[in-house]
């Protein structure tokens, strides 16, 4: 292979406890209580009792990612129906929120936005999971105070920190951990090293991360081309408590990932989509200022100041080609508390730049925003949340167009206890986005209409809650609208513009927690259609901007043999999607219809946890147990059997991984 060189403390209430939890709709409880209380403690985004209110849908915890032993994006996302993640080479996952893809969704990594992509064929979003301490999901637009452009939802990753990892007293530690996986003879081998002073308010932690795979294998043995890679992670992060109310952190992320990739690596390899080799980097910069007046209610801040550039490389034939999306910003909030009531208020800013180095020119967008939330507690019962955020955005294109647009983004839902363990809720909620940078492989070559304008989503979620004495039940409805969705009405479309026709999406979902002694039960299923104009919408044609899933089940068990041995298994059932027709480039030169299916299947995970000593622990899963050949429903559609369409398909999952990690704690 050539060798490739690129260049607060958070609230919780003591006012609404009845009502809310800490600071951003619930998860299950039990599946609260199973995260350790320092994850709790983080919580970034609203959390009010009642699924159909805004905020929080689901927290993963670490304790979820170690077990399964996360290795990538599809490992993050396991156990939650209402995520897809599809693609079997890793620069190819993206990321489908109740069918919503990820350039409709707001994703930060510790208050760092990831405004877009490099490269529309490959996914936006690159982390590693080592150093993942949660993982907060909004699913569908909800709260204003989550941030600019969550039409479809939210995803919030937050990196571990110091303190946590400090326990009995001490002031230093560290882990040592390696993992094998027998699928693609994978090996990661990690070092992780932590401190403070007597007093804890000086603390450090550092974490660096060596990966490598060869090809994985699909269930029928055969290789999944390109999806060999080697990463490499550094990760710094230092706190500092100034006083007792007041804190400042700095934290440093560098991950470079580098292969020989397919060019396209989300579609099956041919003679227009070869091996290149690549390179993916992202490296990042935050700091977090935060000040707690104890004295008084009203004043407890933050400050999020961010630098995050991402940079793809890889070769066109034997021509270079260098992609960079740079995104700089500032959040600023405040929580303030009164008799009754919880109020988030600030501002947003973030400048993005999008170039690609073969072309002389770039794109710059910015967008400002101001926006407060709020929770009332009415009654004993009922509990209320409203609030509204205004952005105004600024883009100006690679041909020198200037173009704008600003709106509102108001929501309102409520929660109301009908008996001390059932409740009902209801939300509705609208968010806008007005233009942005398009991704680095586009600039120079795509151009915008000049009267494009912003796109704007409503939500409406029904919900109802129950919790027993040693289990949770939670049912609900949802359906949103994105109107004038930017995009083109042919995959291989020229100019971005305001679609005719909106992106709709109407689902159900029922979560069941369960704790009996030793034994822990968790079931998740969902059921979305999304459609445009009256088709079913497909990761092909819209890209990452929607797709089609069938029915989703997990089921998730557990049991607790002792205080040693942890022993799992999770199933997953997704139904097949009947044959269906396609309408492409409705009205241009290209019109024709295609048919498309989803073929559905069955996977089964095992996995234990055995800690022989303090200092050891020792995590061992097998990840699609009966090596079952499919093809992930949030991959590429497999189009060839449609004349001109030979080549469009994503490749197989991967089969049979039996993954070992060790790791010892000192």
């Amino acid at each position: 292979m050539q060798n490739i060189k690129s260049a607060s403390k958070n609230f919780t209430s003591n006012l609404l406890t009845a009502a809310i939890v800490s600071s951003f709709v619930a998860p299950p409880v039990f599946a609260a209580e199973n995260n350790k209380k320092s994850d709790l403690d983080d919580i970034e985004m609203i959390q009010v009792k009642g699924q159909a209110t805004s905020g929080l849908d689901r927290l993963i915890g670490q304790d979820e990612l170690e077990k399964l032993q996360a290795n990538d994006l599809a490992d993050i996302f396991r156990l939650d129906t209402s995520v897809n993640v599809g693609g079997s080479v890793g620069m190819s996952q993206k990321i489908y929120l109740r069918n919503v893809g990820e350039d409709m969704l707001h994703i930060s990594i510790d208050g760092a936005e990831i405004a877009e992509a490099v490269f529309h064929h490959a996914g936006r979003v690159t982390v590693e999971p080592e150093i993942l301490k949660q993982v907060e999901i909004e699913a569908g637009t909800g709260s204003a105070a989550v941030g600019p452009g969550a039409l479809g939802g939210a995803v919030r990753l937050t990196t571990k920190n110091p303190i946590d990892m400090l326990t009995n007293g001490e002031n230093f530690g560290g882990i040592l951990k390696a993992s094998h996986f027998s699928n693609g003879s994978g090996n990661k081998v990690s070092v992780t090293a932590y401190g403070a002073d007597d007093d804890r308010k000086l603390s450090g932690l550092v974490n660096l991360v060596s990966a490598t795979n060869d090809n994985f294998e699909a269930g029928d043995g055969n290789e999944i081309v390109g999806s060999g890679a080697d990463k490499m992670l550094g990760y710094l992060k230092g706190v500092a408590y100034i006083t007792d109310g007041q804190y400042l952190s700095v934290s440093y992320e560098n991950l470079e990932e580098e292969g020989d990739i397919l060019y396209k690596p989300e579609l099956i390899p041919s003679h227009k989509n070869w091996i290149s080799p690549t390179q993916g980097t992202r490296e990042s910069i935050i700091v977090n200022y935060g000040y707690d007046d104890l004295s008084s209610d009203l004043l407890n801040f933050r400050v999020t100041a961010y630098q995050s550039n991402q940079e793809q490389t890889r070769y066109y034939d034997e021509y270079l080609v260098e992609g960079t999306v740079e995104s700089k910003g500032i959040n600023v909030q405040n929580k303030s508390e009164f008799s009754n009531i919880y109020l988030v208020y600030g501002l947003n800013y973030r400048r993005d730049e999008s170039a690609l180095a073969e072309t002389p020119t770039h794109e710059e967008g910015k967008v400002i925003g101001v926006f407060a939330q709020s929770i009332i507690q009415v009654t004993d019962a009922l509990t209320l949340s409203a609030g509204s955020r205004f952005d105004e955005y600024e883009l100006t294109d690679w041909l020198g167009q200037e173009i704008s647009d600003s709106g509102f983004s108001p929501n309102l839902s409520a929660s109301y206890q009908l008996t001390e363990k059932l409740g009902i809720s209801a939300g509705f909620a609208s968010a806008m986005r007005g233009p942005k940078v398009k991704d680095s492989y586009k600039v120079g070559y795509y151009s915008n209409d000049p009267n494009l304008k912003a796109e704007t989503a409503t939500n409406l979620e029904f919900g109802l809650d129950y919790q027993g004495d040693n289990f949770e039940l939670g049912i609900g409805r949802y359906q949103s609208t994105i109107k004038d969705p930017i995009g083109n009405m042919a995959p291989w479309g020229k100019v971005a513009e305001n679609l005719a026709h909106d992106l709709e999406t109407e689902g159900v979902y029922l979560q069941f927690d369960l704790n009996l002694g030793n034994f822990y039960l968790h079931t998740d299923i969902n059921h979305a259609t999304t459609e445009f104009n009256g088709d079913k919408a497909t990761r092909y044609f819209h890209s990452s901007t929607a797709t089609t899933m069938g029915d989703n089940y997990i089921l998730d068990l557990s049991y607790v043999v002792n205080d040693k041995l942890t022993l799992g298994w999770v199933t997953q059932y997704v139904e097949s999607v009947d044959p269906f027709e396609v309408l492409v480039d409705a009205g241009g030169p290209y019109e024709e219809t295609l048919t498309a299916s989803k073929q559905g299947y069955t996977l089964h995970d095992l996995y234990a946890s055995w800690q022989p000593l303090d200092a050891l622990k020792v995590n061992l899963a097998v990840k699609n147990l009966l090596d079952k050949t499919y093809l992930s429903q949030g991959s590429v559609e497999d189009l060839t059997h449609n004349a001109g369409y030979e080549i469009i398909a994503g490749q197989n999952s991967v089969g049979r991984d039996i993954r070992l990690t060790v790791s010892y704690d000192f």
